[in-house]
Formats: structure tokens, C-alpha cells, sequence
């Protein structure tokens, strides 16, 4: 099946039931705006706004409708047959028509309906090709799925043509080669390769919820999940086919032989490089990334250990190395990818060579050129308003792009490109606010209020939305993630915008204090949300719209408890990239306009009326809106504990953690399900438990176990929510402790109490502190006791808690205190950009750099490295490197090591024919064996007959980010130890 077609990921809504004890079902009392007779027109029209199209520069091409004249009825292939000097296109329906390659044409005729080759009609017709050479070999394939009761599957068969120059296929002459499942993600294409074989790409045959439910992704005894090749010039016994001496796993226990690569969820169209011979397949994604894999013998390209670059099963090894996709795409972008062909035309010069490919979903276009694994070039080209389906690779060289509704596009040339677009850079240019510097909204523009908020490092905000002219809101009544929409949500007009100013107080008691730090801006455009970031300057008399980078703003606030009565905090503001991490079409994209938020019974200055209410007489909505009171404010102490604490991960954690959000693990924080769909209470993590001994997402009763406590906690790597606060919500924690603790009534005296009782009783508070910190666990209920007030721990004790946790060597227990310090304490590390020239510039101590490499636990260089003898040989002796590569190439090496490898050093992947998977650097090979040094220093030998496949990396066997948690005196500092090493000596003599 095309993607997910006919699946809809439905979130089924219940409502006007309570939460029992345990939160049976979250949803509440109806309190819906019903349509008393006709609904009102908008009142107030908003006819000031700018906010139209986009910054960035108009795309490089435009597409243009060609064949206006043929009528195709959802076409799923369309491929050249020069014989004929016709197209060829399959339809879904099971009906394959011809056409003339003339754009004026009207005509077409019938070649095949594979509705009369079965008693039943076909479930869907996916592809036809034909062979190369038909006048030797005259056979069209053709693949399709077929339900029927009797033989049911999808289906790879062939006919003979018995005249290649109309075409006339004979219907009688089916003969099939293979058949697989004909549920979920089908595949279905197929191409000849230059070696003469024939390609056939086979999905994993499920439907997205759970992923890869039957392990078929990673299994290589079945078809399914994979690319097969097939030699079907030479059949053999009574099969059309017989299996090409070379394929990799023809001699491997258990496994289909067919099988030329694996580990793909639904590779919809793979396309050979006429250029270089490669292989692409578009491999349609899960949740969170749609691929582009190149395909080559044996490869394993992941699913559903992982989706291109995210993890999916991450307790699950791979029998054989993953090798990552060619390029990847987020669901920012692109949601369902559909592959295509390359450009060979020399029109549009810019693209020859390129492999042109596109989104079912977004409508989007992308060029992509290659050499072998690297991607040379990317960008996109058009965006179409069109659903996808396939390409067609003309015989001039050009690649059109065919709609699921039949319509054929050409690409051109777009002469706006060069020309900037008008979008409004400074706030005041929007038209959102008739008095920027007062916030006063402009005539047709409603500041809303909402329930609750996310936790905004404690920060204030105001919003806003303006509809455009008098247009309505609606709200749609089910899910449709091809669209994509969510049930409950508002259905908004082309360029409405949702503005948000979010501020702080420079004095949290004094509100005249107030200062703006960013107005963020979504706005519709052409169906798809963009967001936008425009900065207050210093004077606080406009914003001005960033560019599509993050940046920092360090805030001054008053706290007394401070040495010189202020202290500082780092703004984020996010790039327009990273905005869009939170606002995905999964979680509704305007999160905070949903009736659920906006029910407010006492709304206004002076909460003398209803909110939903209010817009519904201001004209706002065209239909009537449906509302639940799922969600409360969790800090509301009126609020059950339960609601506050599940609305709080609503608020924080179900962006990633819901259906198609992309959280890795098996649970979800919508707060529209029962606690037993949202499946985190005590289930295992999937990402870690963190040093904590029968660690769960959420142990009832047991804090000091739930996993989920302990990231709401902590800070750096592993901290959640993963992006969009820079600060530890505390009472947030609080909160989420409480609840945790609530869960079982056996759960006793609370983990931090007991912590405080311990050290305050202890009569060596140092020897009580080092022992709790002694495991994560128990830093995880003393970081609670320091953090909580009612522990009261005197002034005294807090400090030398906090200077032995601040210091500790194991980074689990330092990360849960290392926030309680001011920011200019803590420990600034280089994280994931990291500046070659900035650590050039910083002078290091070579012998601080020796007491790094040779006794620091969290710096791993010796593992890998000796220097002066102390260390593994796995990778370069670091001896005397200095007197090779200078110190920027030595740094570049540390930061990017896989930009340059020397082949000695690239680690090698051997398969033994028993299943054993090695990965090391060869130290030794002749004709009989090859020695491998693994990461941890053993020496492997294997015999070459038992090797079943071998392969170079194209990644260093060095783990990148190696730096990121260094200080960038600690980087500097190790940079000038190596530096400053001695050459080794050889023959006894320095000299020498």
C-alpha cells in the first residue's frame, strides 16, 4: 500500500466520562459552544496584516500542468516504453492505459485491466515495468495486491507482450514469481539494473501502530522489508526466475536468497543512476524521518531498530552493521516520501545528473546529488499542491511529476528566484498590534488567554490571533495524518497568525519591571505553519525578526539570595528549525488555541464571561465548537493531583510523547487517553535507566525509581524535555514526585524527607553526604532534599552537599545538583558547536591535559590511544603526532573524525558465515585471516573462509562529539599534551 493510505491514526475522543481513582479516562465535562440558530459573522475583520508568504528567497523552480488532456484515476506508476514510443501508466483501480508522449493528447487506450485475471477485483495495481530487452525476452511485470479469498497477497507476476509496439499484453499469460502479505506498506517497484538483474522492493508489509509489530524488518527469512534481486533472463526449474550466483545471503541459514538488501519500512520506487550505476530507494518513515537509502549488496539499512537516524528499538542489536540512509528528511518537511528518477536533460543545467524526488504529504520537491555515500548537493526545488504518488523519467531526460489525482507537472525555471520577497522585519511591519510597544492588538486581532501553560524557564507571556479579513474557524471532527489534521483542532484559513510576547520581570515583585525578550510568531502559509522569532532590542521600542538561527540573551534579575543582589539567566531563541520541533501537526501545531485551553469560564479583566463564548460572538467560529475540560492548570491546588500532574506532562512532554510524534518509547503523555493507553506506568525505559536499579518510566510509589523523575531533574545530556527550556522547573518536580508518590498508599515517608532525616541525624554529615551520593538513586532523593524548602537543611549543610555533588566524578550524580549553583558557576561546557578557532586561542596546560588522558573517567582518549605507553592500541599511537599534523588538524581530527581517515585507521565490519559480527581496525591480513582490534583492545582473528561479508566504514571508528562534554580549557588543555608529547623511539635511539 501507497504509505499509510487507507490508515488513519484515530484518536478516539471520550467525553462526559470522569477520572476514577487511577485516571480511567481524562476527558470531562462537555461544555461546548452550540449553534444557536445561525452562528454570527465576524464582527471585527482584521485587515491590517503584512504577514504574508515568506523571508526566505522563492524557490528555484515553478511546475507547470502538462498532459491537461488524459485523464488518469489515482495513477500509482507511469513508466516510458520505447517501443511503443507510449506511456505507460498503472492506475490503483487495477487498469493499465497507454498514452502518446504528446502533451496536446486526449487519447489513451486499455492495454491491461488485472481485474479479469482473478475472480474477485484487486485490492490495488502498484507498478508495471518491461523488460529491456522484449524482443529477446517479451515480458511486462506488473505488481499489485490482491485480497480475494481465493490466493490473497501482494503480488510480483508477469505477462507476455505480444506486440511491443502498440503494446498488446496477452491477460491469459500470468504467470507469478512472487507473492508476499498484502496488508500495510507493500513496496511494489521494481527496476532492471545495469547488470542486467531486476530489482523488486517489498515494504514491511504492517500498518504504523506498533512499528515493525512482527520483527519482519530486521528478519532476511521472509521477503518482506527488503530489496530482492533476481536474474529472470534464466529460469530456472519451474520458477521465472533463478537466484544470481553474487546475491549475499544465498548461503546464509534460514534466509531468503532472494534478498540483495534489508531493513526498510516502505521503499515506494527505487530508481538506478544511469550516470554511476546506484541505487536510491525512498523509504517512507515512522514518526520522525523520511529517507533516502542507498542501496548496495547486503546492507542493512535499519528499520525498525531505527528510523534513518532515530531510534526506534534501541535494545534490539543488529545482526549486521546499520548503515545509515544517503540523506534524511524530518517531518518538518516531509511526511511520506515518494522516490523519482534523474535528471539527464540538459534544460534546466542545474539539475543534470540529479536525482529529482518528492512528498505525498507536503506536495514538496528536492534535488540531491551524490558520490557513492555523500551527499554532494540537496535542495529543494518546488512546492506543489499536489498528493505525490510517483515520477515519470521521459526519454529526453527531463522527470515529471505525477499527482495521485492524475495531474502531470513539468518542471521550469522560476524567474522570481533571484527576487526577495516583502515580509515584514520589524514587529511593528506585521500588522498584528495597532501599538507595538504597548501590545495593543490591532482592530480584528483577539488576545486570548489559556488555561495553563508550559513550563517557559519562568517566563511571562501574552497571545494573540488574527484571522485574516472575516474569515471563520472550524474544527475537525477526526484525525487525518495525510493531511495532516487532528480531531478537536481548529481548522484555521490560509495566513492566519498566532503571535505570542513572551517577557520577564527584572524584579519578580515589581511588574513595572517588565521587559519583552521575544514575540514568536506561526503563521499559515499555503497550508503549512511557519514560525518566525522577532527579538525585542534593548530600548524595547520594536522586534526584529531573526534569521533562521538560534541565539542567546542573558537576563539580569534581581535575587536577593545573590552575592551582589542579581542573577543571570540564558534566553534561547530558537531558530525558526527549532520551533517547529514543538509545534508538529501531531500535537495540533497552535497547542495553546484548542477549545480545551481556551475554556475559560470567567474570562476578561474582570472573568465575567466565557471565553469560547466571547469568540463565538465576535463571529470567530462557522461551526459549533466542541470542548472538554481534559486539561487544568497545574498549579491549581482546587485540581485533584492526577489532573494537575498529567496535565503538566501534557503540557511538557506530549509533543514528542504521542502517536507520530516522535518519542522513541512505547508511551505517550496525551492527556485525551486513560492512563492505561498512555502505557509509562511501571514499564522499563527504553532509553536508559540511568544507573537506577529496576529503574521504570513511572514507578507508583517508588520516586526514587521512576526514570522520569530523575530527567525532569537533572541537566545536561538526558535532561527532558529535551528542547525548549534551558532551567529545572522545581515545582514542576514537586509536583511529579507527589503524584509518583501517591500511586501506591504503602509508599511511606517521602524519598528527599528520609535523605534530610539521614544527614541532619548523621553524626559524620560528610561521611552521610558521600554516601548518598554514593548511586544515582540516592543523589536523586538528596538533590530533592536540597531543592525542597520544607527539608529545611541549614545553610551549612546545603553548602557542603553542594560542593561535594558540584564536584562529584560521576556525571549522573553531578548533573541532578550542578543547576541548584548561579549560571555563572556552573560548568560551561563546548556542547555540540564547537569552535576550532575559539580553542586555538585558548592557551592549555600540557600536564592538566596528562591528568585528563590518563586518569579522568568520562575522557575515553585512552581507550583507543597510548601516549607514551599508557593506553590501547586500537587507534594512532598519539606519541611524537605533533611531528605530523599541526594543532588544527589534530583538533579537526578530535571534533570531526570522519572528515579525514586514513585507510589504516578506517574500521572494517566482518559478518562470519555463524552470524558473529565484528567491528574493529585491521592490525594484520594475508591470505589465510584478518586481525581486528576492537574497541576495547581485544585482538580478533578470523578465518577468510569463514568471513560471510566485509566492509569499510565511512565513519571513524572515533565517536563523534567526543569534546562536546569537555570544558574548552579542558579541550585546550588535552590538545597541548598531545602536542607536546615526544616522538617514540625506535631502534633505542630518540634520535633516530
Amino acid at each position: 500500500m501507497r504509505v499509510d493510505w487507507l490508515v488513519l491514526i484515530i484518536v478516539v475522543a471520550f467525553a462526559l466520562l470522569k477520572i476514577d481513582a487511577m485516571g480511567t479516562i481524562a476527558l470531562a465535562t462537555d461544555t461546548s459552544v452550540e449553534a444557536e440558530g445561525p452562528l454570527p459573522e465576524r464582527k471585527y475583520p482584521w485587515k491590517t496584516s503584512n504577514v504574508r508568504g515568506t523571508p526566505d528567497p522563492p524557490l528555484p523552480c515553478k511546475s507547470v500542468r502538462v498532459f491537461t488532456g488524459i485523464e488518469l484515476s489515482n495513477p500509482t506508476d507511469v513508466v516510458w516504453l520505447p517501443s511503443a514510443k507510449r506511456w505507460i501508466a498503472t492506475q490503483q483501480n487495477g487498469e493499465i492505459f497507454a498514452f502518446a508522449n504528446d502533451p496536446n493528447t486526449s487519447e489513451s487506450n486499455l492495454v491491461l485491466n488485472l481485474n479479469d485475471c482473478h475472480r474477485q477485483r484487486i485490492g490495488q495495481a502498484l507498478a508495471t515495468q518491461f523488460h529491456r530487452d522484449l524482443e529477446n525476452h517479451p515480458w511486462c511485470y506488473v505488481t499489485y495486491s490482491y485480497r480475494g479469498s481465493d490466493d490473497p497477497g501482494t503480488k510480483c507476476v508477469r505477462f507476455k507482450v505480444t506486440d511491443p509496439t502498440v503494446p498488446i499484453i496477452d491477460p491469459d499469460s500470468r504467470q507469478e514469481l512472487l507473492q508476499w502479505d498484502p496488508k500495510g506498506h507493500t513496496g511494489g517497484s521494481m527496476q532492471f539494473g545495469p547488470d542486467g538483474m531486476f530489482y523488486l522492493s517489498v515494504g514491511d508489509t504492517q500498518p504504523p501502530y506498533p512499528p515493525d509489530a512482527k520483527e519482519t524488518g530486521q528478519d532476511i527469512s521472509d521477503l518482506e522489508a527488503s530489496i530482492l534481486r533476481l536474474d529472470v533472463d534464466q529460469p530456472e526449474d519451474a520458477a521465472p526466475y533463478r537466484i544470481p550466483a553474487d546475491n549475499p545471503f544465498l548461503d546464509h541459514p534460514n534466509a531468503r536468497p532472494e534478498v540483495w538488501s534489508f531493513g526498510l519500512r516502505n521503499p515506494w520506487k527505487i530508481a538506478f543512476n544511469p550516470n554511476n550505476g546506484d541505487l536510491l530507494a525512498a523509504d517512507v518513515g515512522w514518526e520522525m524521518r523520511e529517507m533516502i537509502h542507498r542501496i548496495d549488496r547486503g546492507r542493512n539499512h535499519g528499520w525498525s531498530i531505527m528510523e534513518g537516524s532515530q531510534i526506534v528499538k534501541q535494545r534490539q542489536p543488529p545482526s549486521i552493521p546499520i548503515t545509515p540512509p544517503l540523506f534524511e528528511h524530518t517531518h518538518l518537511d516531509s511526511r511520506s516520501i515518494t522516490g523519482g528518477h534523474f535528471w539527464q536533460s540538459d534544460r534546466l543545467p542545474e539539475l543534470k545528473g540529479a536525482y529529482i524526488y518528492g512528498d505525498w504529504m507536503t506536495g514538496k520537491v528536492w534535488a540531491l546529488k551524490s558520490a557513492g555515500d555523500q551527499v554532494l548537493w540537496q535542495k529543494e526545488l518546488v512546492d506543489t499542491p499536489l498528493q505525490i504518488v510517483c515520477f515519470m523519467s521521459s526519454p529526453d531526460g527531463e522527470v515529471l511529476i505525477v499527482g495521485y489525482d492524475g495531474t502531470i507537472l513539468r518542471l521550469e525555471a522560476n524567474e522570481e528566484a533571484s527576487r526577495q520577497q516583502a515580509f515584514p522585519r520589524r514587529l511593528s511591519e506585521t500588522g498584528i498590534f495597532a501599538n507595538t510597544v504597548d501590545q495593543v492588538p490591532a482592530t480584528g486581532v483577539f488576545e486570548y488567554q489559556i488555561k495553563a501553560h508550559h513550563w517557559a524557564d519562568g517566563t511571562l507571556s501574552r497571545q494573540w490571533i488574527g484571522v485574516p479579513g472575516s474569515s471563520q474557524l472550524g474544527q475537525y471532527e477526526k484525525d487525518d495524518w495525510q493531511r495532516p489534521i487532528v480531531a478537536g483542532r481548529f481548522e484555521f484559513p490560509i495566513d492566519t497568525v498566532v503571535a505570542k510576547t513572551v517577557s520577564y520581570d527584572v524584579d519578580p515583585s515589581d511588574p513595572s519591571t517588565r521587559r519583552h525578550i521575544e514575540t514568536q510568531v506561526l503563521h499559515l502559509a499555503d497550508e503549512e505553519w511557519r514560525a518566525y522569532n522577532y527579538v525585542w532590542n534593548d530600548s524595547q521600542t520594536d522586534a526584529i525578526l531573526q534569521a533562521d538561527v538560534a541565539t542567546e540573551t542573558q537576563l539580569r534579575i534581581v535575587d536577593p539570595s545573590a552575592d551582589d543582589g542579581f542573577r543571570t539567566q540564558t534566553w534561547r531563541h530558537a531558530s525558526r528549525s527549532e520551533c517547529l520541533l514543538c509545534h508538529i501537526w501531531a500535537g495540533g501545531t497552535v497547542q495553546g488555541f484548542w477549545p480545551p485551553q481556551l475554556d475559560l469560564q470567567r474570562f476578561g479583566h474582570d472573568g465575567s464571561f466565557s471565553q469560547l463564548k466571547r469568540l463565538k460572538e465576535l463571529g470567530y467560529f462557522k461551526t459549533a465548537i466542541k470542548s472538554n475540560t481534559a486539561i487544568v492548570s497545574p498549579h491549581d491546588q482546587s485540581q485533584s493531583l492526577q489532573d494537575r500532574a498529567r496535565s503538566y506532562l501534557a503540557l511538557n512532554c506530549s509533543t514528542c510523547h504521542r502517536p507520530q510524534g516522535g518519542g522513541t518509547a512505547n508511551f505517550n503523555f496525551d492527556i485525551t487517553k486513560n492512563l492505561d493507553a498512555n502505557n509509562y506506568l511501571d514499564e522499563p525505559p527504553a532509553q536508559g535507566h540511568f544507573g537506577i536499579p529496576d529503574a521504570r518510566v513511572i514507578k507508583p510509589g517508588s520516586p526514587s525509581q521512576s526514570i522520569l523523575l530523575y530527567r525532569v531533574l537533572k541537566s545536561g545530556r538526558g535532561h527532558m524535555p529535551q528542547f525548549g527550556s534551558n532551567m529545572i522547573d522545581l515545582l514542576g518536580v514537586r509536583l511529579l514526585h507527589d503524584w509518583i508518590a501517591s500511586l501506591d498508599d504503602s509508599a511511606g515517608t517521602p524519598i528527599w524527607k528520609t535523605a534530610a532525616n539521614e544527614l541532619t541525624s548523621a553524626d559524620d554529615r560528610q561521611v552521610e553526604i558521600d554516601r548518598q551520593l554514593g548511586s544515582p538513586a540516592g543523589a536523586l532523593a538528596l538533590s530533592l532534599a536540597y531543592g525542597f524548602s520544607e527539608s529545611e537543611l541549614s545553610s551549612d549543610l546545603k553548602a557542603a552537599v553542594i560542593d561535594s555533588a558540584t564536584n562529584h566524578p560521576d556525571s549522573l550524580v553531578r548533573d541532578l545538583f550542578e543547576h541548584y549553583l548561579p549560571e555563572d558557576e556552573r560548568v560551561e561546557r563546548l556542547g555540540p558547536d564547537i569552535s576550532v578557532e575559539r580553542l586555538l586561542a585558548i592557551e592549555g596546560v600540557a600536564e592538566r591535559g596528562r591528568q585528563l588522558f590518563e586518569n579522568a573517567r568520562d575522557v575515553n582518549c585512552r581507550s583507543c590511544h597510548s601516549i607514551n605507553g599508557i593506553g590501547k592500541n586500537v587507534g594512532p599511537d598519539l606519541t611524537g603526532i605533533s611531528a605530523k599534523q599541526t594543532p588544527r588538524e589534530l583538533l579537526v581530527s578530535m571534533i570531526r573524525p570522519s572528515e579525514k581517515i586514513e585507510d589504516r585507521y578506517r574500521s572494517q565490519q566482518i559478518l562470519t558465515s555463524e552470524g558473529q559480527l565484528f567491528v574493529g581496525i585491521v592490525t594484520k591480513e594475508d591470505t589465510e585471516s584478518i586481525a581486528l582490534v576492537d574497541s576495547s583492545g581485544t585482538s580478533i582473528t578470523i578465518a577468510k573462509d569463514d568471513i560471510e561479508q566485509s566492509q569499510r566504514s565511512n565513519k571513524s571508528a572515533m565517536p563523534d562529539q567526543l569534546l562536546a562534554g569537555m570544558t574548552a580549557q579542558q579541550a585546550a588543555d588535552l590538545l597541548a599534551y598531545i602536542v607536546s608529547t615526544a616522538a617514540a623511539p625506535q631502534n633505542g635511539s630518540a634520535e633516530d
